[in-house]
C-alpha cells in the first residue's frame, strides 16, 4: 500500500478524532450550537427521538449524496471515510457512557462557558483544517462549504463564517448567551482552518534584479538548490535592459538565498514577496512542513 495513501488517512483520522472530542467534550455539554452538521444535530435533539450521533450520521449521509455528485472522485471517497468514522466516534463515546463532562467538570463552573468556547473553537479548526489539508472533509456542513468555496469561488473561513452562522442564529433562539460563546467558537474555529490548511506553505517568491544573472542563477542552484524563472526587464528611468530572477524558497532557505546574493552581486536590487502558498514542484501539497 501506498506511503502517501497511509499517511494521508491516517492524518485525516486524527483530524476527525480532534474535531469530534471537541464536540462531545465541550460543545455538547454546554449545549453550544456552533454551527455545522453536529451543532444542528445538537440543535435538533429535543424535538428528535434519536440520540445526536445517529441524527449526525443521517444528516451526513445526505450531504455526501450531494457531494457525490458535485466534488470529485478523490474528494469523495476521502469524505466517505470521514463522514463515516465522524458520527461513529461520537455514537461510541455515548455507548461506552463516557461522561461529556469528563474535562469541563475540572472547570470552574464559572469559567466553563468560557473555557468551552475556546476550547471547541481552537479543536474544531484544527481538527477540520486537518482532514481539508488532505483533501477530504467530515462530512456534513463541511461538504456543503466545500461547494460554496469551489462553485461560488467563495474562501472555505468565509463560507464557514456563513454556513455556521446560520445554524449559531437557530441555536440563539433557545439562549442568547449559548449563542454569543457559539460565535466565539466559531471565529476560532475559522481562523484556525484558515492557519492550519496552510500551515508550513507560505514561502517567499524573490525578484532580483541584477547585472550577474548567471552567477546568481548558478548559486541559486548549487547553494539552496531552487529553480530560478528569468525575466527581461527595462529600468523606468535609465531605459536600460536588465534582467530579472524569480524564484521561490520556502521561509528555512530565505536566509541562504539573502546571503549568497549579496555575496554575489551586493547592489543586486532584490524585492522579497512573503506568499501565502505555494504548490508546485519542490513544494508538497500534503506535508507538513
Amino acid at each position: 500500500m501506498n506511503k502517501n495513501f497511509i499517511k494521508s488517512y491516517l492524518w485525516i483520522t486524527i483530524g476527525v478524532i480532534i474535531f469530534n472530542f471537541a464536540f462531545y467534550f465541550f460543545l455538547k455539554p454546554m449545549n453550544l450550537i456552533t454551527g455545522g452538521m453536529l451543532g444542528f444535530s445538537l440543535f435538533l435533539e429535543p424535538f428528535i427521538p434519536i440520540t445526536v450521533g445517529l441524527a449526525y450520521f443521517i444528516l451526513n449521509m445526505i450531504t455526501l449524496l450531494i457531494g457525490a455528485i458535485l466534488l470529485g472522485k478523490d474528494f469523495l471517497i476521502k469524505t466517505v471515510y470521514a463522514s463515516i468514522i465522524s458520527p461513529l466516534i461520537v455514537t461510541l463515546l455515548e455507548l461506552l457512557h463516557i461522561s461529556d463532562m469528563l474535562v469541563l467538570s475540572q472547570i470552574d463552573a464559572h469559567y466553563q462557558m468560557l473555557v468551552a468556547s475556546i476550547a471547541a473553537g481552537v479543536l474544531s479548526g484544527l481538527g477540520i483544517g486537518i482532514v481539508l489539508r488532505y483533501n477530504a472533509t467530515t462530512g456534513g456542513m463541511d461538504i456543503v462549504q466545500k461547494i460554496i468555496n469551489k462553485y461560488l469561488k467563495v474562501p472555505f473561513s468565509v463560507a464557514v463564517y456563513l454556513t455556521d452562522g446560520l445554524v449559531i442564529l437557530l441555536g440563539a433562539y433557545i439562549s442568547i448567551q449559548s449563542g454569543l460563546f457559539a460565535t466565539l467558537a466559531m471565529l476560532l474555529t475559522a481562523y484556525m482552518i484558515e492557519k492550519i490548511a496552510v500551515f508550513g506553505r507560505s514561502s517567499f517568491a524573490l525578484m532580483i534584479i541584477t547585472q550577474k544573472h548567471e552567477e546568481i542563477k548558478n548559486e541559486i542552484y548549487k547553494s539552496i538548490n531552487r529553480g530560478v524563472t528569468r525575466l527581461r526587464a527595462v529600468g523606468g528611468y535609465s531605459g536600460i535592459e536588465k534582467e530579472l530572477i524569480l524564484t521561490t524558497v520556502t521561509r528555512q532557505q530565505l536566509y541562504s538565498a539573502k546571503d549568497l546574493i549579496t555575496k554575489v552581486d551586493p547592489n543586486a536590487f532584490t524585492l522579497i514577496i512573503s506568499t501565502k502558498e505555494v504548490l508546485g514542484q519542490g513544494f508538497h501539497r500534503d506535508d507538513f512542513s
